[in-house]
C-alpha cells in the first residue's frame, strides 16, 4: 500500500539525460542561493523564516491554492482528447520502470504519461510543502527550545535549505509542464 501512496515521486524515477537539470540541478541552486541569501539578509536585521508573516508563511499562502490547478492539469491530460499525445515521446524517449505481472519494466513514456506523472509529482509535492509550511511555522518554538542552542542555526539551515529545495524543485517544474502545456504539445515532433 506505501507504494501505492508514494507513486506519485515516481515523476523523478523518469529516466532521461536531460531531466536531472530541471529535478535537481536548478532547484538545489536557486536553494542554496536562496537559503544563503536569507541567512546573510538576517545579518542587517530581523528577517522572519517561521513566524506569522515570515517566509515560509508567504510561500505557504502562495502554495495552498496550488493543488487545485495541479489536480484540474492532471484531469485535463488525463481526458485530453488528442492522439498526437498518445505517441511515444521523441528518441531518447525518457523511460520509467512500471511492475508488469510482479517484474519491473522500463517502458517508453508518451507525452500523456508524462505529464500525468508530472502533474500528479506536482499535487503531491504541494501538498507536501503545505504540510512542512504548517508543521514549521507551528512548531518553530518548541523545537528551538529542545534543540541545544549551538546547533539551532544548522538544524534551521538545513529545514531552510530542504524546505526551499522542495519549493524551487515545485517551480521548476511547474515551469516545465506550462512549456508542454502551453507550447511543446501543439507543435509536431521533429
Amino acid at each position: 500500500m506505501i507504494r501505492h501512496l508514494l507513486r506519485p515521486l515516481s515523476y523523478l524515477s523518469i529516466e532521461h539525460k536531460l531531466k536531472w537539470r530541471v529535478d535537481w540541478l536548478y532547484p538545489f541552486s536557486l536553494a542554496i542561493l536562496s537559503t544563503a541569501l536569507v541567512f546573510w539578509l538576517k545579518q542587517f536585521g530581523e528577517v522572519s523564516l517561521y513566524a506569522d508573516g515570515g517566509i515560509i508563511t508567504k510561500i505557504l499562502n502562495f502554495v495552498q491554492v496550488l493543488p487545485g490547478f495541479y489536480i484540474a492539469a492532471l484531469a485535463a491530460i488525463a481526458t485530453f482528447n488528442k492522439t498526437d499525445i498518445d505517441k511515444t515521446m521523441p528518441a531518447p524517449a525518457p523511460k520509467i520502470d512500471i511492475m508488469v505481472q510482479g517484474q519491473s519494466v522500463a517502458i517508453e513514456l508518451t507525452r500523456r504519461r508524462f505529464l500525468c506523472s508530472m502533474f500528479a509529482f506536482l499535487t503531491a509535492e504541494s501538498l507536501i510543502l503545505i504540510v512542512l509550511a504548517i508543521f514549521a511555522s507551528s512548531a518553530y518554538i518548541p523545537i528551538k527550545v529542545i534543540i541545544r542552542e549551538s546547533w539551532q542555526i544548522w538544524v534551521s539551515g538545513l529545514f531552510t535549505l530542504t524546505f526551499f529545495l522542495i519549493f524551487w524543485q515545485m517551480i521548476v517544474a511547474s515551469f516545465w509542464g506550462l512549456y508542454y502545456l502551453g507550447d511543446r504539445l501543439h507543435q509536431p515532433d521533429s
